[in-house]
């Protein structure tokens, strides 16, 4: 399989966790050759597709950037010799880099091309703690500027809700497989959607409310609320912090759809 030619701006978020080796210690190695695959099937260069990589664990850096690498063979070679953290998932962090610094003006990133994020996790972040509600707001901040966001989640360890608010549409830009020997399977699935023009989200009981919301303790024992957002009924929040009461990643219900849960 080979992408017909497009303009595309290409970046991986890459998850280098301890738990991505924790039970088989290859796995890091197969989520490179993952990218690899993915990346394989492109015309690389300045006229065609540009491909970043974002690698995260405790901290996230940009390992290069849009510009870096403008032929295939020198892309691959540095993409499957990237090193393994074996530490957290800082998503967070990385979804902030790919919109300041990956996507940033004058890092490469060209007018009229297509501007694609790739994330590969295996779990679910937890910097600075789990549930952040940063990495919501980075996810979101990455959109509104046009950025893409598709996620492939690894085993039944992700929080796959959560992955589905963080991507662009959560019915078409979420794959999930069951372990790392999956993901060559998801390759050639996943690889024409990466270029094809992103759709336009249908009106459904999975459509989100951006906005944060504060939320009084006694509402964390009701089944549902009122949107202060939408004026809409919501379904209780799945990432409600007994600490605080802050409350991200409502999901909004009309009446008729709240009968069906």
């Amino acid at each position: 399989m080979f992408v017909a030619e497009c303009l595309l701006d290409l970046n991986f978020a890459v998850d280098s966790s301890g738990s991505i080796n924790f039970w088989q210690r290859d796995n890091w190695d197969k989520a490179l050759q993952f990218v690899a695959n993915v990346s394989s099937q492109f015309t690389i260069g300045p006229n065609n597709v540009q491909v970043a990589f974002v690698l995260f664990s405790t901290a996230a850096t940009v390992e290069w950037g849009l510009t870096r690498y403008r032929d295939q063979p020198s892309l691959i070679r540095a993409i499957l010799s990237r090193r393994y953290l074996n530490a957290s998932t800082n998503l967070n962090d990385a979804l902030y880099l790919t919109r300041t610094v990956v996507f940033a003006a004058g890092r490469g990133t060209r007018p009229g091309a297509i501007k694609v994020t790739v994330i590969l996790t295996d779990g679910e972040d937890n910097v600075p703690v789990a549930g952040t509600p940063l990495t919501l707001q980075n996810a979101t901040a990455c959109k509104n500027e046009g950025i893409r966001l598709m996620a492939v989640g690894v085993s039944d360890a992700v929080n796959e809700a959560r992955l589905r608010e963080i991507v662009s549409d959560p019915r078409r830009d979420y794959y999930s497989v069951d372990d790392f020997n999956a993901l060559r399977d998801v390759v050639r699935e996943l690889t024409p959607q990466i270029c094809a023009p992103t759709p336009d989200p249908e009106p459904s009981i999975a459509s989100l409310c951006i906005r944060s919301i504060i939320v009084p303790p006694a509402l964390n024992t009701l089944a549902a609320v009122k949107c202060p957002r939408c004026n809409d009924t919501v379904k209780r929040c799945s990432y409600y912090q007994q600490t605080s009461h802050h409350c991200s990643g409502y999901r909004c219900y009309s009446a008729m759809d709240l009968a069906k849960l």
